[in-house]
């Protein structure tokens, strides 16, 4: 591409063709890597709120197994926050990297 408007020539009809070559070529790379790009986030993000529930199911299934005395030492509130805030938290660390 950069060849050809270097060396522009008018009557060079093989140039023009092959530069468009080039430019459609360039054109379907980019697209296949935007469908591609877009494909694999929406993959994580699949597989990111997959490990959310799976979490969220752990730590409710927890909660459900505590016996009395434990249950007693724990309140609402204390499992509510680790379903929301500490698996936010979670979501932001895995996010990061």
């Amino acid at each position: 591409m950069v060849s050809y408007i270097e060396n522009y020539d008018p009557a060079n009809s093989a140039a023009l063709h092959e530069a468009y070559g080039y430019a459609a070529g360039l054109s379907a790379c980019v697209l296949v890597w935007a469908i591609l790009h877009h494909l694999y986030f929406y993959h994580m993000q699949c597989v990111g709120m997959r490990l959310r529930v799976a979490v969220c199911h752990m730590i409710y299934r927890k909660s459900l197994r505590l016996s009395s005395s434990a249950m007693g030492k724990t309140t609402t509130g204390q499992i509510v926050n680790l379903l929301s805030n500490d698996v936010n938290r979670f979501d932001q660390g895995a996010f990061e990297e």
